[in-house]
């Protein structure tokens, strides 16, 4: 998968329920929408890595390490570079965001580029401005879709 992927968010209906690294889905499409190594994150459960996909409603993850038991939540599908959910244990997937053309420079995160951007901590600098820690993991043009994080990046 060339620079990651090009899409943030990919389309995840329905609800999921988390025991260890099994998801299980409720009105979901696994088998339809979704391909090994895109990364799952569910809302108060963490994300994951997929690592096989039984059917449209079954898929397993490749570790439980960085998800939590869960049921009946909402949940998204991402192209979010994995190595950030497994084997970085300083960067979570949470603070990764695939940012489109659309959101670049207009965040206050005030990020130069478009691609993946890890989002850091905000501090105030020895002149009293307000400063966002960023870091380009992928710079990229073609990005498309948008997700829930325009509270951070928000759309011009």
């Amino acid at each position: 998968m060339s620079a990651w992927g090009n899409k943030d968010d990919v389309a995840s209906p329905g609800t999921v329920t988390v025991s260890g690294t099994t998801v299980t889905g409720t009105n979901t499409f696994f088998a339809n929408n979704f391909v090994v190594g895109q990364v799952i994150t569910v809302t108060d459960g963490g994300s994951g890595v997929i690592q096989a996909i039984a059917n449209s409603s079954v898929l397993t993850i490749a570790s439980a390490t960085e998800m939590s038991d869960v049921t009946g939540k909402a949940y998204s599908v991402s192209e979010k570079p994995k190595a950030v959910i497994e084997g970085d244990a300083t960067t979570l997937g949470t603070k990764v965001f695939g940012v489109s053309v659309a959101e670049q420079g207009v965040a206050t995160a005030n990020t130069n580029h478009a691609g993946w951007v890890k989002i850091g901590d905000r501090y105030t600098d020895s002149n009293g401005n307000i400063r966002q820690k960023t870091e380009v993991l992928v710079a990229m043009s073609t990005i498309t879709g948008d997700a829930a994080d325009d509270d951070l990046l928000p759309d011009s």
